[in-house]
């Protein structure tokens, strides 16, 4: 099984570093306030991320820019919640290849759309996630520092602030526990919820403060 996955990992980098090779992007800084068009990735696989990024789309909307969100879902199935949602594009399981590569009709749209602006809120690297980040034509590309992410143009590292986000996550696990359940499954999904919680609307405040100090 192992052997099975290396296999696939190696196909899924020769196939971004193919791509990367023959296609030289050039990269062209936007202030966020300047940004007509803003394409935004996530891991829509838990609900309180999809949640998050909602309402930061809705604080960013204005006339002047069009947001399109494309998020992935880890399952088979896409969740009843974000059906039809308006701006949104999901893709599941079912839309990879063997190996990972994303291969919907809907994907490939995003990934050739030349955004001013690409976010990337993904607070962990799923192969289908960094293939539409490397292979997308977006100007500016912007997200969450990991270490050998070449794929990037700006990082935000949000391990900096670990201490600060703790104390807080203990804050919110609190908050959760409102009706005190015993089950071990309950506490480790409002750990889950907590830690993505924080993570994430950390990085969102980190890259709209930064993406707005920019001068073009």
């Amino acid at each position: 099984m192992k052997c099975i996955e290396n296999t696939k990992a190696y196909l899924g980098r020769r196939t971004i570093n193919s791509y990367l090779r023959k296609n030289k992007r050039q990269v062209n800084v936007c202030n966020i306030n300047n940004a007509k068009t803003i394409g935004i990735l996530f891991n829509a696989t838990h609900q309180i991320s999809f949640d998050i990024v909602k309402e930061m789309v809705k604080n960013i909307a204005n006339k002047k820019n069009k947001i399109e969100v494309l998020g992935y879902v880890d399952s088979k199935n896409l969740i009843d919640h974000y059906l039809y949602r308006k701006g949104f594009d999901f893709f599941t399981h079912k839309q990879l290849n063997w190996y990972y590569k994303p291969v919907d009709e809907t994907v490939h749209s995003f990934i050739e759309k030349k955004f001013d602006i690409l976010i990337n809120l993904s607070l962990d690297e799923p192969y289908p996630i960094q293939y539409i980040v490397a292979l997308s034509k977006a100007r500016f590309k912007v997200g969450k520092y990991s270490l050998g992410n070449e794929y990037l143009d700006f990082m935000i590292d949000i391990e900096k602030e670990k201490e600060a986000m703790k104390n807080l996550r203990k804050e919110i696990i609190e908050d959760k526990k409102e009706i005190r359940y015993r089950n071990k499954e309950v506490e480790r999904i409002v750990n889950l919820k907590a830690q993505t919680e924080i993570q994430l609307n950390f990085l969102i405040a980190q890259i709209l403060h930064y993406l707005a100090l920019i001068k073009n």
